[in-house]
């Protein structure tokens, strides 16, 4: 997951240099992915044409337009388009559902919105519930309905500098 807030600091730093976002696996605590997020310079000064770019480390590069809209009580906040719907999000994701002719899985994507990369929530049809009903006829004994902890928000740690990136990558 791309979060806006992630793309916002980087855009209001007035340093005006290139974030490094990594995410680590859940359950292994290693490095699974990261990407480098730049400010692309517009050709206008028109606030539709804020951009960054998503590098990732195997070379692909995709730009994400900005949006800019207003709040009720004043102010503005950024989101995020999906370059296939054009919808303002306030995160974009970089797996889609892939499918292999008998499983749906997650595979490489472009930062698309959930509803393009056809992402589900996994409490999304009650699957955030191991109910006991067919074990409990198996067995002939009723068990309980499970429910197991809600899986975390798979955040990214953001890094303004490579030394720090270099000390979090060899610490693990």
């Amino acid at each position: 997951m791309l979060p806006a807030w992630a793309a916002q600091w980087m855009w209001e730093d007035p340093r005006r240099i290139p974030y490094l976002l990594a995410w680590k696996h859940r359950r292994q605590r290693t490095w699974s992915d990261a990407v480098r997020i730049t400010r692309l310079r517009p050709k206008t000064h028109l606030p539709e044409a804020d951009a960054v770019e998503i590098t990732r480390t195997d070379g692909s590069i995709v730009p994400i337009y900005l949006a800019w809209p207003s709040q009720p009580k004043g102010g503005r906040i950024l989101l995020l388009k999906c370059w296939r719907c054009q919808k303002p999000c306030r995160a974009l994701y970089g797996w889609k559902i892939g499918d292999d002719g008998r499983y749906y899985k997650a595979v490489l994507g472009d930062w698309q919105c959930r509803r393009c990369a056809e992402l589900r929530y996994s409490s999304e049809g009650g699957a955030l519930v191991i109910r006991g009903g067919i074990m409990s006829r198996i067995l002939r004994h009723s068990l309980p309905n499970y429910s197991p902890p809600r899986p975390d928000n798979w955040l990214p740690y953001v890094f303004t500098s490579l030394d720090d990136a270099s000390e979090a990558f060899s610490g693990g």
